[in-house]
């Protein structure tokens, strides 16, 4: 009788939520600013990589980068998300399965977005990319506060408005964005990439760097100061997918689906981080869809651009590969999510954060 009476009360308690997510020790953020949930999932777009009106190479779309299905298609885009992310971890925002991802915020565009990302909740007076330093706390402030992670976290940005969306000077970790040099006592390599992001192309007059030196930079900082926390925001996709140019954007996608893996890789042959680590993947806002000429564009007056996806992989993520179920998740989870890997907890005083995400290992 008492042994039946305690395997019915630890079912009760296994089956109510009370077991504890897997903690990890470290976490790795990381967004590709408004890549399209359709070439994540898909790969190249049929309507993109052969439009003969195009101003790109469609040429070198088809040769590098097309295939007979979407599965195929993908797998050559972003080989590492398919190949390990999608065995060992989770993808979310598939909506040719009613899987869907999006964001919260009205506005659908890059301040909004990485503000509900990181505070956890749309705010509607978040609602340009102007340089104003974003009154809300976010995840990575609050951490950086708590002994065990205070100078173990770091961002690493393309875009010159990170240290904004981040509120630098409040938050009190380190920010490198823009072209702003890394500071403090450097090794060789890092005196190095300073210099050589100021002589790659400035592509986008001066509001950002490439992507390249951006995760150089970041990269480095990691290998030597071993943060417990590290984001990086690259902006490659979004910049040529403004200007049009499909066949950089997708090597914009390809290439910082290499440096996914160059981090993986140093994460699970590294001690301290090896089985120690999450990582998770997600984007800023989506676009419009190609068939009406919207690709280029996102905002609210661009219809769709509120689809997004994320993925996640790691000690503390239950290993679920693609989500095929239909379920609806939003980019303000994320905030509660990153908490809830470290073992803490974020709910802001203003406001009050979405959900975490149910995805985690238990």
């Amino acid at each position: 009788m008492k042994l039946a009476l305690l395997t019915f009360f630890l079912l009760i308690f296994f089956n109510t939520g009370f077991v504890q997510t897997k903690k990890s020790g470290n976490l790795v953020v990381i967004t590709l600013d408004g890549l399209r949930w359709q070439e994540l999932f898909g790969g190249a777009d049929s309507l993109l990589t052969f439009d003969t009106s195009a101003i790109y190479s469609t040429s070198f779309v088809q040769k590098k980068y097309w295939a007979a299905t979407a599965e195929e298609r993908r797998k050559k885009l972003m080989p590492f998300m398919w190949g390990t992310i999608a065995i060992n971890g989770l993808i979310a925002g598939n909506r040719m399965y009613g899987n869907k991802v999006n964001n919260a915020n009205p506005y659908w565009f890059s301040y909004p977005g990485y503000n509900e990302i990181f505070t956890g909740y749309p705010d509607n007076g978040v609602n340009s990319n102007d340089k104003i330093p974003n009154p809300n706390e976010n995840v990575l402030e609050h951490l950086n506060k708590k002994a065990a992670f205070k100078g173990k976290v770091a961002a690493f940005g393309s875009w010159d408005v990170y240290s904004y969306i981040l509120n630098e000077k409040r938050s009190g970790f380190v920010v490198n964005d823009g072209f702003r040099d890394l500071q403090g006592k450097l090794t060789d390599k890092q005196v190095y990439y300073n210099k050589i992001q100021h002589e790659l192309p400035d592509l986008f007059h001066g509001s950002e760097r490439l992507d390249f030196a951006t995760f150089s930079i970041g990269f480095e900082y990691m290998k030597v100061n071993k943060p417990r926390i590290i984001y990086f925001g690259f902006g490659d996709t979004d910049e040529f997918a403004h200007g049009g140019l499909y066949d950089f954007y997708m090597d914009a996608a390809n290439n910082t689906d290499q440096w996914l893996q160059s981090i993986w890789n140093f994460i699970e042959s590294t001690p301290g981080y090896a089985g120690n680590t999450t990582m998770i993947i997600t984007t800023d806002h989506g676009r419009g869809a190609a068939a009406e000429g919207k690709w280029k564009s996102h905002g609210e007056k661009t219809l769709n651009s509120n689809e997004i996806w994320f993925a996640a992989i790691g000690p503390s993520i239950s290993p679920k590969g693609e989500l095929k179920t239909e379920a609806q998740y939003y980019q303000g989870q994320i905030a509660a999510t990153i908490a809830q890997i470290l073992g803490e907890r974020f709910n802001p005083v203003a406001h009050k954060p979405l959900e975490s995400l149910d995805l985690l290992s238990k």
